[in-house]
C-alpha cells in the first residue's frame, strides 16, 4: 500500500521534534546512572491492583523510609515517574502487552512513547530500563511476531535521544521456555520459540542488554511437591547430604532459584550465547492461599524472601558462573487485593496497601535494604498435615537419641496442655533445634518439622526458643533425618520416559569418516523429530542445542556409540519395597540404561517392575513363570537387540548362584553382558565362620574362563568381594576392573554402613562388593559412576538396636537398596 506524502511528513516532524527536544534538554549529557548496577541488587515490582493505594509522593516518601533503591512499574505511570524525580530510587518501566502492536508496527509511535515516557523524565528519574511486554511468548503469543519489532524500534529511538547507553531494552520471559530445566546443564529454550528467541538474545549481546527472566521456585515445589523439597527452594542451609547435585557437571545445587538462572544460562549457552547476563525480573512467595495452596503462608513468605535477600547481597553466584550474581526483583511490594483468584494471586506483596508489613523480613546483617526487620529469632515446629504415627516416631527421637529437653511435655507440667502428640512434638522439635544451635538441618526430623518466625509459646509454655538466657550447647552427633533429593529424583519425576531407544541404526564408522557432513545432518534430523511431538523445531535449531543434548558437549556420533550399563544388588528385604522400588525406577528413568542387571531380586519385586513405566522399554532376560518358581534370582534386561539370555549354574554353589549371560549386538558389534552374585559370606550358626572365600574364589575364575572366550565382555554384579579376606580378584591378561582403572584414587565402596544413613546403626563395614570386570577389543571404557546414593525423600524405618540389654530405637532414612549401583560407559573405538 502507497504511504502518503502528508504520513510521511508527520512522522519526520515528530521524529524530528522528539530529536530537538532531546538536544535542548540538559539530562542528555552522559550521566553515569549505573555505576550502583555494577553491584547485585535486590528491587521490587510494583502493581497497582490495589485498594486504596498511597498516593506517588507518599509511595515514593515510603520506598526512601524502607531503602528499596530499585523498583519495576508495569506501565510508565507520569505521575509516579515525576514523584521518582531526585529520589535517587532506579526505575524499570514497562510497555504494556495491549501497547505493543502499536509500537511494533510504527517507528513513529515507538519514538512518540519513548518521547512521552523516558524522555520527559530522564535523568531527573533514573530510568535504568524498559521492560516490553510481559511473558509475551507464553501469555500472548499472537504478538510473539511482533515482539522483536517493538523492541528494536524503542532501542532506535533511544538512539535517536543518545539515551541507549543509559537505558537498556529487554523483555521479561516466563520460566516455561526454557524446557528439561532440571538438571541446569540438559536445560534449553523451546525450539517452537527459536525464530524470536534467536534473534532476540543476538539483540541482547550487541547492546549489552540483560535476559529478563520471572523465575518462581514456589511454582517448581507445587508442581513436583514430594519431589523438590520444601528447604531447597526456601533457600534454608541444607547439610551436605540434602544438596542437589547435576549429574553432568557434579555442581551442587542448595537452592532452587541458582538451578533456574543456571538452566537459563546453559539454554543460551546452547545457542552459542555467552555474554547475555541474567535479570529475575520476578521472584517471591504467596503468604496465603486456598485450600489447594497449604505452602503459601506468612512463615514460608518470610523465610523465602528474607533468604533470597541475604543470598543476593552475598554475591555468591551460582554454582554455573560464581563469577556472576544476578539481581532480582521480589514479587511484590504490595498486596494486590483487585486480582482475581485464586486466594494466591493477591497475597505476593510485602507490605499491604496502606503500608503496614505483611509480614516482618529477616534480614540482619544484609546491608541497609529494607527497614522492616526483626531479631532474626526462629523456631521448629510441626508442619501441618503430618500423621499422628509418622510424628510419634519423630517425637520418640528427639526426645530420646536427639536428648532434647521434653520435661516440660510431661504430665502436670506447663507445656503438657494441649495433650496430642502435635503440640508435645513441636515443644520437643523447638527443644533439640534451639540446643544445636539452630545450626543447619537441626529443623528437620524427615521432613515433618519447618523453621517460624512465630513464637509457637502459649499461656504458661514458653518455649526454648523465648527464653532469654545462656545455653551451653552439645554436640552429641545427632542423627538427623536427612530428606534428600537429587536432580535425579526430579527428573524422574519430571519426565515421562521416552518410548524410543537411544540407540538407533546408523551408519557404519567408516562411512560416518568419509561423509562426516552428512552424518551430522541425520543426526541432527533424528535429535529434531524426537521432540516434534512437544515442540515443533527446526534441523538448524537443533543443531545449535546438541550440547545441550548431550553431557559435557560430546558429539552426537560419540553418544550414539555409547553402551551405558547399570549393575544394581536391590536386597531382597521386604523393608519400604514398593517405594524403593519405585525409587530403583526413577533411577532408571534418569539414567536410561542399555543394560540393566539386577541381582537378588524376588517374585514381588519383579511384579512391581513388571507393571513400571519404564519396563516396556527392556527385553527381560526372566519371565513371568521363571520367576514364579525362583527364590531369589539375578536378572537382565536389555534396550538392545539381544542374540540370546543364558544361565550357567556354578559347579559348586550351595546357594543357587549362576553366571547369567547376555549377547548384545551393538552397532554390528558383539558384546557379552554378564552378571551374577557370588557366594554370600554367611557368619551365623551352626559355624560363625562361614565367609565362603574359597568358594567366591572358585566361582570368579570359573565366570572368568568361560567368558574370556568372547572378545568383548563386561561382568559386572554383586561379587561379595573383600579384598582383605579373598585377595585380589582373579583377572586373566587384558582384564581390567572398571573402578580401579577410571577412579584409582577412589575406595568405591557400594556397601559402607558408614556413607549410607540406612545402615548407620550396623556395625563399621565398607566393602567394594560391586564391581564391573571388562575384557574389550572394540569398545573402550569410558565413564563410571556410583548411583543411589541419595535417600528416598519423606520415607524412613525404625532400627532397634540392643546395647547393654537396652534396646534403642533410630528413625533412620530409606535408600534404594543396602548397596549402591553402578553404572558404566563404554563406547565403540
Amino acid at each position: 500500500m502507497a504511504v502518503s506524502k502528508l504520513t510521511i511528513i508527520l512522522s519526520l516532524f515528530t521524529l524530528l521534534s522528539t530529536l530537538l527536544q532531546a538536544k535542548s534538554a540538559p539530562q542528555i549529557k552522559q550521566v553515569k546512572v549505573q555505576d550502583q548496577d555494577a553491584q547485585p541488587f535486590v528491587g521490587v515490582n510494583i502493581g497497582t491492583d490495589v485498594s486504596n493505594l498511597v498516593s506517588p509522593s507518599a509511595l515514593v516518601s515510603f520506598l526512601q523510609v524502607q531503602k528499596i533503591t530499585h523498583i519495576r512499574l508495569y506501565d510508565a505511570n507520569p505521575d509516579l515517574l515525576k514523584a521518582l524525580a531526585h529520589s535517587k530510587i532506579r526505575v524499570i518501566i514497562s510497555v504494556p502487552n495491549n501497547q505493543l502492536l502499536a509500537i511494533g508496527s510504527s517507528n513513529t509511535t515507538a519514538a512518540a512513547w519513548i518521547g512521552r515516557n523516558v524522555v520527559a523524565f530522564y535523568p531527573e528519574t533514573l530510568i535504568t530500563a524498559i521492560s516490553v511486554g510481559d511473558e509475551v511468548l507464553t501469555t500472548v503469543p499472537s504478538s510473539a511476531p511482533i515482539l522483536l519489532p517493538a523492541i528494536e524500534s524503542l532501542y532506535s529511538a533511544l538512539v535517536a535521544a543518545n539515551l541507549h547507553t543509559q537505558i537498556k531494552i529487554s523483555t521479561p520471559h516466563a520460566a516455561s521456555i526454557v524446557l528439561d530445566p532440571f538438571p541446569p546443564s540438559q536445560a534449553f529454550f523451546n525450539q517452537s520459540l527459536s525464530s524470536v528467541i534467536v534473534p532476540l538474545l543476538q539483540f541482547l549481546s550487541k547492546t549489552g542488554s540483560p535476559l529478563m527472566m520471572n523465575l518462581y521456585p514456589y511454582y517448581v515445589f507445587m508442581q513436583n511437591k514430594g519431589v523438590v523439597p520444601l528447604d531447597n527452594s526456601l533457600f534454608k542451609p541444607l547439610t551436605p547430604s540434602k544438596e542437589m547435585v547435576d549429574p553432568n557437571t557434579l555442581l551442587h545445587y542448595t537452592n532452587v532459584l541458582d538451578a533456574m538462572i543456571d538452566a537459563a544460562y546453559s539454554s543460551m549457552k546452547n545457542l552459542n550465547f555467552t555474554d547475555v547476563v541474567v535479570l529475575v525480573t520476578e521472584s517471591g512467595w504467596p503468604s496465603k492461599g486456598d485450600s489447594k495452596e497449604p505452602y503459601a503462608t506468612i512463615d514460608n513468605a518470610d523465610t523465602y524472601n528474607s533468604n533470597l535477600i541475604k543470598h543476593v547481597l552475598d554475591r555468591s553466584g551460582t554454582p554455573l558462573h560464581p563469577e556472576i550474581t544476578s539481581s532480582v526483583y521480589i514479587y511484590e511490594l504490595f498486596n494486590e487485593d483487585l486480582r482475581s483468584p485464586p486466594v494466591s494471586e493477591a497475597n505476593w506483596g510485602l507490605f499491604y496497601g496502606n503500608s503496614t508489613p505483611v509480614y516482618l523480613l529477616h534480614v540482619s546483617g544484609s546491608g541497609t535494604f529494607l527497614a522492616n526487620d526483626t531479631t532474626n529469632q526462629t523456631y521448629c515446629v510441626v508442619m501441618d498435615g503430618v500423621d499422628s504415627k509418622t510424628l510419634q516416631a519423630a517425637l520418640d527421637w528427639a526426645c530420646g537419641p536427639g536428648r532434647a529437653n521434653c520435661s516440660e511435655i510431661q504430665p502436670g507440667e506447663n507445656c503438657y496442655q494441649p495433650n496430642n502428640v502435635k503440640s508435645h512434638a513441636t515443644y520437643a522439635f523447638d527443644s533439640y533445634y534451639q540446643k544445636e544451635g539452630r545450626v543447619a538441618g537441626s529443623c528437620d526430623f524427615k521432613g515433618v518439622a519447618m523453621i517460624t518466625t512465630s513464637d509457637p509459646s502459649h499461656g504458661n509454655c514458653i518455649f526454648p526458643g523465648s527464653i532469654i538466657t545462656k545455653v551451653k550447647f552439645i554436640n552429641c552427633g545427632p542423627l538427623i533425618l536427612p530428606n534428600t533429593t537429587t536432580w535425579s529424583d526430579l527428573l524422574a519425576k519430571k519426565k515421562k520416559k521416552k518410548k524410543e531407544e537411544e540407540e538407533e541404526e546408523e551408519e557404519e564408522e567408516d562411512d560416518k569418516k568419509d561423509c562426516p557432513a552428512k552424518k551430522t545432518n541425520n543426526d541432527q534430523t533424528k535429535r529434531s523429530s524426537r521432540r516434534k511431538k512437544d515442540s515443533p523445531q527446526s534441523t538448524s535449531s537443533s543443531s545449535r542445542l546438541a550440547s545441550s543434548l548431550t553431557p559435557e558437549g560430546n558429539s552426537l556420533s560419540m553418544v550414539s556409540s555409547t553402551v551405558k550399563i547399570m549393575s544394581y544388588n536391590v536386597w531382597f528385604q521386604d523393608l519400604e519395597i514398593h517405594k524403593r522400588m519405585e525409587a530403583l525406577g526413577e533411577l532408571i528413568q534418569l539414567h536410561s540404561p542399555d543394560i540393566i542387571c539386577f541381582q537378588e531380586v524376588t517374585l514381588d519385586k519383579y511384579d512391581i517392575f513388571k507393571v513400571s513405566s519404564w519396563w516396556n522399554s527392556y527385553n527381560c532376560s526372566v519371565s513371568p513363570r521363571m520367576a514364579s518358581t525362583r527364590r531369589c534370582f539375578c536378572m537382565q534386561l536389555s534396550k538392545l537387540p539381544v542374540k540370546s539370555f543364558s544361565c550357567k549354574p556354578f559347579s559348586n554353589s550351595t546357594m543357587m548362584r549362576e553366571l547369567c549371560m547376555a549377547e548384545i549386538e551393538v552397532r554390528g558389534k558383539l558384546l557379552i553382558v554378564a552378571t551374577s552374585h557370588l557366594e554370600s559370606p554367611s557368619p551365623a550358626p551352626p559355624k560363625w565362620n562361614q565367609m565362603h572365600s574359597e568358594e567366591r574364589m572358585a566361582q570368579a575364575k570359573e565366570a572368568v574362563n568361560l567368558l574370556k572366550k568372547f572378545p568383548n565382555v563386561v561382568f559386572c554384579g554383586d561379587m561379595n568381594w573383600d579384598d582383605n579376606l579373598d585377595g585380589q580378584f582373579p583377572l586373566s591378561d587384558g582384564w581390567i576392573d572398571a573402578w580401579a582403572d577410571l577412579r584409582p584414587s577412589e575406595k568405591g565402596w557400594t556397601y559402607d554402613t558408614l556413607s549410607n544413613p540406612m545402615l548407620s546403626c550396623n556395625r563399621a563395614l565398607q566393602k567394594r562388593q560391586d564391581r564391573f570386570i571388562c575384557n574389550l577389543c572394540d569398545f573402550k571404557l569410558s565413564a563410571i559412576d556410583m548411583i543411589g546414593m541419595q535417600a528416598i525423600p519423606g520415607v524412613y524405618y525404625m532400627k532397634e538396636k540392643k546395647v547393654r540389654k537396652r534396646v534403642q530405637k533410630s528413625m533412620l532414612p530409606v535408600l534404594p537398596s543396602d548397596h549402591y549401583g553402578l553404572l558404566l560407559k563404554v563406547n565403540i573405538q
